[in-house]
């Protein structure tokens, strides 16, 4: 006949072993709640709490001897919170790998914060919040990618800067205009910052375009929006008078049959790189149309140079 004492301890050894298993999916973080769901009892929890669990926020907790991580922050951040939680703002950039991303932080939206704040967290609250706009990366409450395009754009209010966002979510698949301007309509109200900013940006926004392939694309084509000439076009397709196929170009201006790529020396340095680079260059010329390079330097400067060759090439015509 079994010992009751011993029945006990087995029952106890189990619930322990059911909410590691729990914990061990959720980054070593579980609550109270999970502990109950495993069948310790009030006063157990309140014991293993005192001695062997490591405390994060109240009632949360983290699995003996766990380190903590980024991740387990932002999990613990939002089972400590009112539901619906959610990482956003530059915290959910950061999962996205998006331009504005501040790495390591720790930052949600909430109904309501009922714990004590600590330091390093940055809580914002609302009562707008749906379920619709939250998903989960990695196991972690996070805002849709479009929602957060419109907070970065709230934190800066720049064209540039949000162009810029746009088209990193773009190259990642993680928006489209459709599904952008659905959020914005939605979330577009008077008091919600960068709103001015977003719309201005949906506007410019080409439906029918490709996204640029890099930051620094997407920068050369603002500096020849800022320029004067009108929606050029990211990845071009560039076809011979039969149809064939001749190259695709980092940015053109089909009206002038003008061709701009990117020049980084560092992705063209090998001796079969720039052979292949003129002979590519050549076959674009052949069909009729101008070729520029772009410069790091002369981008990051306002593109002067570029714009003055392109604009002299223009009066020549």
């Amino acid at each position: 006949m079994s010992h009751p004492f011993g029945n006990l301890q087995r029952m106890f050894k189990d619930a322990d072993h059911r909410l590691a298993e729990v914990a061990a999916t959720q980054y070593a973080v579980f609550s109270r709640a999970d502990a109950r769901a495993a069948g310790l009892k009030h006063g157990q929890m309140d014991r293993r709490a005192a001695l062997v669990w490591t405390p994060v926020h109240r009632g949360i907790y983290r699995a003996a001897g766990a380190p903590e991580t980024w991740k387990s922050a932002l999990l613990a951040a939002c089972r400590a919170a009112s539901r619906p939680a959610a990482i956003s703002h530059r915290a959910a950039a950061a999962l996205y790998e998006l331009p504005g991303a501040l790495p390591d932080s720790i930052e949600l939206t909430c109904a309501r914060w009922r714990r004590p704040r600590h330091p390093g967290i940055v809580v914002h609250e609302s009562t707008r919040i749906q379920a619709r706009d939250i998903h989960e990366i990695d196991g972690i409450p996070v805002f849709r990618p479009e929602l957060v395009v419109l907070e970065l754009a709230g934190w800066k209010p720049l064209v540039s800067y949000v162009e810029a966002v746009v088209q990193a979510a773009r190259r990642k698949r993680l928006i489209t205009y459709e599904s952008t301007r659905e959020m914005f309509e939605r979330h577009a109200r008077r008091g919600v910052r960068g709103v001015q900013v977003m719309r201005s940006v949906l506007e410019s926004w080409d439906p029918d375009s490709q996204p640029t392939e890099s930051e620094m694309e997407t920068l050369l084509l603002q500096v020849l929006s800022i320029g004067g000439f009108v929606r050029p076009v990211p990845q071009h397709v560039i076809l011979d008078n039969d149809g064939s196929f001749v190259a695709r170009v980092d940015v053109a201006l089909p009206d002038l049959r003008i061709a701009i790529e990117y020049d980084s020396m560092q992705e063209h340095s090998d001796e079969f790189q720039l052979t292949r680079d003129a002979r590519r260059r050549n076959r674009i010329l052949a069909a009729g149309w101008r070729c520029f390079s772009a410069r790091y330097r002369d981008l990051e400067s306002g593109g002067v140079e570029l714009l003055e060759s392109i604009s002299a090439a223009c009066r020549s015509i």
